[in-house]
């Protein structure tokens, strides 16, 4: 087994961000072969609870390693700050209410990916929301997850082009 503590921690930063992006990349590719292969199952019930399931074991994974609570809206966005949407996108948070805040994906990397296949659009409108409610249920069982927006929805009126998506979460 690779021992981490002799490794230094740069090296061991960009292993790890490789590894995050293979699997980021092969989740992706999964989502195809679904859709391919065994197209009965793909936008089940049973698939998107894989979403949910991500969420909640990312959000349990990031409690065990960051150690500080999700109590308050504050917190979850703490969280969100060293979840995989901060390594892979470029959010942004703004606080809606003393309950609420707002997050946003810029340029989603999922969406140019899309393009880039020939696809008008990566649609997140389902998968989005469940791995949403995963994490942030997983933080604290009274978070709640709203879309405001995905692809190919409007966005409301003036919000910039480079936003992709918009959920409002809050602490009911």
């Amino acid at each position: 087994m690779l021992n981490i503590r002799t490794i230094k921690k740069d090296t061991l930063h960009a292993v790890m961000l490789q590894q995050l992006y293979a699997l980021n990349y092969v989740w992706i590719r999964f989502e195809y072969f679904v859709r391919e292969k065994a197209p009965e199952l793909y936008g089940t019930e049973e698939y998107y609870q894989l979403f949910e399931d991500y969420g909640s074991e990312e959000a349990r994974r990031l409690v065990k390693a960051l150690g500080f609570p999700g109590e308050e809206v504050k917190d979850l966005v703490r969280f969100l700050e060293y979840s995989h949407w901060a390594i892979f996108e470029d959010i942004e948070i703004a606080e809606v209410s003393a309950n609420s805040f707002r997050m946003r994906t810029l340029d989603c990397s999922a969406q140019k990916a899309a393009k880039r296949a020939g696809m008008q659009y990566y649609d997140c409108r389902t998968g989005g929301l469940r791995i949403r409610s995963g994490f942030f249920k997983g933080l604290n069982p009274r978070a709640k997850v709203q879309r405001v927006f995905t692809p190919a929805e409007a966005r409301p009126e003036g919000t910039r082009s480079m936003v992709s998506c918009e959920w409002r979460i809050s602490l009911e």
